[in-house]
């Protein structure tokens, strides 16, 4: 597993490190200290699993990083590490395309369950925002997608893809399950979103479930 981790202060990202590759014995890290280094860093490598950025870095304010990072590699799964964690904040992140985010404060069983929950195509929030104000956050709601349409303009492999998105699988299994290199999925999922219009793989499995709800019957099975 490849995770970018970016971060202005060693101790945080040492501390990152720590918990992560304990939890996840393959991990390997790439580390970027400012914004330039972290697209530096995607321009040589675009398969990472998983991106930990910080909102404010030196280079560049941080949420209009956040839109260019999700605008320009929407199969990424971002998740922003913060030592802020006001509602406000946490919104405008998520509504960016953001897979999560994880306050500086939480515990390293925290941390480690976040990260697996946003691998698996999940978002996380923290518990106390989700339990102040659940109702008033932003839906990763997809926009309206017609279905018909979203048919003929996937390839079959796409569509084969979108079912398992609409089942919750990973990257890594789906790659598993048809056989196929995990960097594949991540270039179908890629197209996918462009050719739908959508801002990230959550947005995509719900689409995938309404998908799979009418159009399962005619995907043909390899």
């Amino acid at each position: 597993m490849d995770i970018l981790i970016a971060d202005d202060h060693d101790l945080v990202i040492s501390g990152l490190i720590g918990a992560l590759e304990s939890a996840f014995n393959n991990a390997s890290f790439s580390l970027a200290h400012d914004a330039a280094e972290v697209f530096r860093l995607l321009t040589q490598k675009r398969d990472y699993d998983i991106a930990l950025v910080d909102l404010k870095m030196p280079g560049m304010d941080g949420f209009a990083f956040l839109q260019q990072l999700c605008d320009q590699y929407p199969e990424l799964t971002v998740a922003v590490i913060s030592g802020s964690d006001d509602s406000a904040t946490i919104k405008k992140a998520i509504s960016m395309g953001v897979s999560g985010f994880i306050p500086k404060s939480v515990s390293q069983d925290t941390l480690v369950n976040a990260v697996a929950l946003m691998l698996r195509g999940d978002i996380f929030l923290p518990t106390h925002i989700l339990t102040r104000e659940a109702s008033n956050l932003p839906e990763d709601a997809p926009p309206p997608v017609d279905l018909q349409n979203a048919y003929e303009v996937l390839t079959d492999r796409q569509r084969e893809i979108l079912l398992l998105l609409g089942d919750g699988q990973s990257n890594k299994e789906i790659a598993r399950q048809l056989e196929l290199s995990e960097n594949t999925i991540k270039v179908h999922v890629s197209g996918i979103l462009r050719a739908l219009k959508l801002r990230n793989r959550t947005q995509a499995g719900v689409i995938g479930e309404k998908f799979k709800q009418n159009f399962e019957p005619d995907i043909p099975s390899e």
